[in-house]
Order: structure tokens, then C-alpha cells, then sequence
């Protein structure tokens, strides 16, 4: 009877993770070439690093005719590597589209799902309970939304996930090549984002000096863990004293160090720390002011997460101190950790938002996760999981509706003011431009349009322009004029893309 209890509960744990999982696949998904912004809109970032990553996989330059770069120029101040690259090999194997640029955001955050799954079997055990942090990765709205466009900054995200389960990994089965894969890791994570720059270091030396205090891991271990990561980031470390003028702009023929406009390493000063303690809470939790982060409606995490995460929080704490006291190694410890070095970079950072501190949500759905087993561990009854479990399925499907039904407006018409409009833009005429030249191929051509900010690049990513005749002065302007001129020519030989709401240019 005991055996039969056991199969059925395997059998049932089997079929809420397949479910899960392609919950999980399915919401990042559907629409992902329409949504977040607007119906067909794109960031202006998923605009530059897309085309980027095609000038990279097409002739091994980007837009700015840089050989590899380690750190990409942008409009100027820069955008980190990895997403590009990731992309770059994505369209040099099935082509560019919009969908599947983003999909190089939705294949990391399987990768860290996946990761999660078996970090949390380890951490939880094989009951019910160590679903929940799966389940909260895919139900949360700072996960979905992030995990569902390409601003590569939310790699750090995805890739803080996979480093440290598989660092917790190395720990448990104690093998030196686990320790030198998750220093790969840790080092490909530096290119995610720059605020890892900071955060990663700080939990590393921190993470080392207790590990080798509870007897842990050896001296051996921590350097062949620690020397990849020094070494993968050692040409960003370069890159970055390039932009700040130290060592002159140099090339190794294969990869140019070249400067930026401006360096934005002053966003992260202790002068920050006073004004952050009162209002990252806010911009953490409830949103910030930029509207495809987050929505006041649910909140980043669900309102209701708040006091089982507070709980999870507690429990750490105190799992931490009986291992310190006691000297033996707990897992709970290593997220303490990384919560703390993540907590007080974005306490330091100007300006702060959601994808500045995007690594944060892994420590807030591990207490999360923590506060529910917790509260499960003291009640011992399956219907607390199963209140649990419809309450985020309320607030899920409640999410889902609102951000996937009505398309552009839901979007849109988010609570709070809008911020940086000229990032969000429309793909209809970067569209019309590909198509008519196909059809009419090299004939002049006109974009009698309202809008043009920002377009030429989209335009041009789009037409799969190459990086050398864009960078040619006024290529993108000569090419694809905009306005309406002087003469019009109606004998055919030129072509007209005209915006849908000018119809009195149409009629005429």
C-alpha cells in the first residue's frame, strides 16, 4: 500500500511539472513578436542590439564597423555583448525576425528554469513543495515580462540563476570540473549586464570566505573555479579603462577596444544609498517608471508574495547564523549573500529601476519559496498548497488577461506616467520598407510618414542593410527619404509608403 502511495505521488509530481513547464514555454511564447508595447512595437535597445547582431554574423563587424567587441557602443554610453552574440548566432543559422530575436530571451530563461528545477529537488526534497519555485518563476510578472522581449540587460537574470545552481552543484558533489564550468558561467555572466560587474565579485569573495571557513571546498577548488572568471573578464576590465581614458583605444586585429561617448560607471555612488532606502522599495516591488517593467495592478511579484518572501527572508537569516555558529555549509547562506551584494549595488545606483536590479527577483522568489515550504512544514496539509496554488492562478490568469487580451492598449495604458516614449516603435513601416524591396527592388523610395524617430536604424535592420553602407554618411536618409516631396512621380518608377492615417496624401 506504502509502495502504491509512492508511485501515485511520483506520478502526480510528473504531471504538474510537465504542466508547469509548458505553461511556462507557452506564456513566454504567445505573441512574443507583438508584445510587450505596443501591437508591433520594438525598444529602441532591441532595435540596436538586433541590428548589431546581424552586422556580426554577416561580416564580422557591428553597425559601427568594430571588430568583436567586447562591449558594444549603442547610441554612445554602450550595450552589453552576450544578447548580441546570442542573437548573432541565431541569425546566422535561421535568419533575423522579430521573433527570433526575442527568443534568445525565452531559450535563457528555459536554461534557468530547467536549472531551477534540479536546484530546487536538491534544496527542497522530492515533495510537491519544490515545485514551488518553478511555479513562481513562471506565474510572476517580473518574470514574464522580462523574460518576454530583448533588452539584454535581463540576461543577468536568467544567467544569476544558472550560475548559482550550478555553483550549488559544484559544492554538493564536490568535483573541481563543476567548479571550473560555473567560473565559465560566472564569467559569460559579466557580459549580461554591467551592474554584474559589481554584484558578482562581491558574492564570489564573499561566497569563498565561507565555504573555505565551513570547510567546504579547498583552496584548489576555489581557483579553478576563480580563474575563469578573471580570465573571461579581463577584456571587459580592459574595455572599460579604454572608455574611461586610461589606455588608449587599440586593436588585436581580430577585436577592437574602442571608446565610448561616455563612461557610466558614476551610477553607482554610496551618495545614492540616503534617497534609495525610500524609494527602491516601491520601484522594487510595486513598479518604476518604466511601463513594460511593471504595472501597479499586480506589482513585480504579486502583492501577496510580499509577507511569504518576508518569512522566507527571516528563515534564511537564521539558517545563516546556526551555520556560522555551527560551521557547516548551507545553500541558504549562498542566496543570503547574493541577496545582500545585489540589495546594496542597487541601493548605490542612480537612477534606479527594475532592470537595474533585475538579479534581485532570484533571492526574492527563493525566500518567496522558502515562506511557503516554511508555513507548509509547520501545517503539514496538502490544502494549504492548494489555497496557495489558486490564489497565484487567480492573480496569474487575472495578469495574463490584462497584459495579452487587449493588445496594444494594455499595454499602454499602464498606471503611471509614461516614460521614454521614443524608445517604443512601431515595426509597420520598418516592414513596408523589407517588402516593397523585394517587390520593386533598387527604385527610390519615400516614407510619407508622422513619426520618424529613431527609424532609420529599425529601417535599415529590417532591409538587412549592410554595416558598411550604413555607416556611410547619409546613407539610411538618402536611401529612405522621409516626407512628402516637392513633385510626386506616379509614372511607376518610384515608390511611396504612406501612412494609413494621411489619407487625404492617399486619395490624391
Amino acid at each position: 500500500m506504502k509502495d502504491r502511495v509512492i508511485e501515485r505521488n511520483k506520478i502526480i509530481y510528473l504531471v504538474l511539472f510537465v504542466l508547469l513547464t509548458l505553461l511556462f514555454l507557452f506564456s513566454r511564447l504567445f505573441r512574443l513578436d507583438s508584445v510587450p508595447f505596443t501591437a508591433t512595437g520594438m525598444h529602441f535597445d532591441e532595435i540596436s542590439a538586433a541590428y548589431d547582431a546581424w552586422c556580426i554574423q554577416g561580416w564580422g563587424v557591428d553597425r559601427n564597423l568594430a571588430r568583436f567587441p567586447v562591449y558594444f557602443r549603442n547610441t554612445g554610453p554602450g550595450q552589453n555583448a552576450l544578447y548580441i552574440y546570442l542573437a548573432a548566432v541565431m541569425f546566422k543559422f535561421i535568419g533575423f525576425s522579430l521573433f527570433k530575436f526575442r527568443l534568445v530571451a525565452v531559450i535563457c530563461a528555459a536554461a534557468a528554469y530547467i536549472c531551477l528545477f534540479f536546484f530546487s529537488r536538491r534544496v527542497f526534497g522530492n515533495d510537491l513543495i519544490s515545485l514551488v519555485p518553478n511555479a513562481l518563476m513562471t506565474v510572476m510578472p517580473v518574470f514574464l515580462m522580462s523574460e518576454h522581449w530583448g533588452l539584454e540587460s535581463y540576461l543577468f537574470l536568467s544567467f544569476t540563476i544558472i550560475s548559482f545552481c550550478t555553483m550549488e552543484l559544484a559544492i554538493e558533489r564536490n568535483r573541481i570540473s563543476l567548479f571550473v564550468i560555473d567560473g565559465i558561467l560566472w564569467g559569460i555572466t559579466f557580459y549580461t549586464y554591467g551592474i554584474s560587474y559589481v554584484v558578482v565579485p562581491l558574492f564570489l569573495i564573499l561566497s569563498f570566505v565561507y565555504l573555505l571557513y565551513t570547510k567546504k571546498i579547498n583552496v584548489k577548488m576555489a581557483v579553478g573555479m576563480l580563474l575563469p572568471v578573471f580570465l573571461l573578464g579581463f577584456p571587459l576590465a580592459v574595455e572599460q579603462l579604454v572608455i574611461a581614458g586610461v589606455i588608449e583605444p587599440f586593436s588585436l586585429g581580430f577585436m577592437d577596444f574602442l571608446p565610448m561617448d561616455r563612461s557610466r560607471g558614476g551610477e553607482i555612488t554610496f551618495a545614492n544609498i540616503p534617497e534609495s532606502l525610500l524609494t527602491s522599495p516601491k520601484i522594487l516591488f510595486v513598479k518604476d517608471l518604466l511601463n513594460y517593467n511593471s504595472t501597479a495592478i499586480f506589482g513585480t511579484i504579486y502583492y501577496i508574495s510580499i509577507p511569504f518572501m518576508l518569512v522566507g527572508l527571516a528563515k534564511t537569516i537564521m539558517i545563516f547564523f546556526g551555520s556560522c555558529r555551527k560551521r557547516e555549509y548551507s545553500v541558504y547562506s549562498l542566496v543570503l549573500f547574493y541577496y545582500v551584494c545585489a540589495r546594496m549595488t542597487a541601493l548605490m545606483t542612480s537612477w534606479l529601476n527594475i532592470n537595474k536590479a533585475n538579479e534581485l527577483y532570484f533571492p526574492y522568489l527563493f525566500f518567496t519559496a522558502v515562506g511557503i515550504a516554511a508555513i507548509y512544514g509547520k501545517i503539514n496539509r496538502y490544502w494549504f498548497l492548494a489555497a496557495v496554488s489558486c490564489i497565484y492562478a487567480i492573480f496569474f490568469l487575472s495578469f495574463s488577461y490584462w497584459a495579452y487580451s487587449n493588445g496594444e492598449e494594455s499595454w499602454n495604458s499602464m498606471s503611471g506616467p509614461r516614460y521614454e516614449d521614443n524608445l517604443i516603435e512601431d515595426t509597420h513601416p520598418a516592414y513596408a520598407v523589407r517588402e516593397a524591396k523585394e517587390i520593386c527592388g533598387d527604385k527610390p523610395l519615400y516614407m510619407i510618414i508622422n513619426d520618424i524617430e529613431n527609424r532609420y536604424l529599425q529601417i535599415c535592420l529590417f532591409a538587412g542593410t549592410s554595416p558598411y553602407d550604413f555607416a556611410k554618411d547619409g546613407y539610411a536618409e538618402n536611401n529612405y527619404e522621409v516626407g512628402v516631396p516637392e513633385e510626386l512621380d506616379l509614372s511607376g518608377d518610384t515608390v511611396y509608403l504612406i501612412e494609413d492615417e494621411l489619407h487625404h496624401i492617399t486619395d490624391y
